[in-house]
């Protein structure tokens, strides 16, 4: 096999450029779906468009592929951190919007925008819920993002060619983290409540 490598992955020819990462990326769209149908569905539908972005961007590799990338993964961060406050209305499509806009302007800013918006996100949810689901599904995150920069290119566990690769165990990690903390403990709580009512 030959090619560049990418988020430790090697570059192949077709519509699963780096197969393992494309379709690791399908399963923010597993999470977005089971988010959308059981609890918050702005959370739901970002959760969705940044596994599609993100398989446009690891699979086909069409053109404009790093900008639905860096925009869907962004909004799916905004999105998380305007639930349950009084800004919750703009994470939607407001949000998606600025951020296409902003990126589109200055594709640069990508990754900036990225580490803002999820400190802004793990700070948001912190500031407002401490229950064991958001603990777990941070640690659950946290884990998954040691592992994905420790299996990064050049980073001692990036092996090219292995079924195991760092960055999509981050897509896995993340998607169920998504799952976790918006969509199961939800709706978890939501009926414990309802029973004590």
């Amino acid at each position: 096999m030959t090619g560049a490598i990418a988020d430790c992955e090697r570059v192949l020819v077709g519509l699963l450029g780096q197969p393992v990462n494309s379709l690791t990326s399908l399963a923010f769209v597993v999470a977005g779906a089971f988010t959308w149908a059981r609890s918050h569905r702005i959370v739901g539908a970002a959760s969705i468009a940044t596994g599609v972005g993100s398989f446009l961007f690891h699979g086909p590799m069409p053109p404009g592929a790093e900008w639905a990338h860096d925009v869907s993964l962004a909004w799916l961060l905004v999105a998380v951190a305007a639930v349950g406050t009084a800004w919750e209305r703009w994470g939607g499509l407001p949000a998606l919007a600025a951020i296409g806009a902003g990126l589109a302007a200055v594709p640069a800013a990508g990754d900036p925008l990225g580490v803002a918006a999820a400190v802004a996100a793990i700070a948001s949810v912190l500031w407002r819920q401490r229950t064991p689901r958001t603990w777990a599904a941070l640690v659950i995150l946290g884990t998954a993002a040691i592992v994905g920069r420790l299996a990064a290119t050049g980073g001692p566990l990036c092996v090219p060619d292995s079924l195991f690769q760092g960055h999509g165990f981050w897509h896995l990690g993340a998607a169920f983290a998504v799952a976790l903390w918006a969509g199961v403990g939800t709706s978890v709580e939501n009926q414990a409540m309802a029973t004590s009512s």
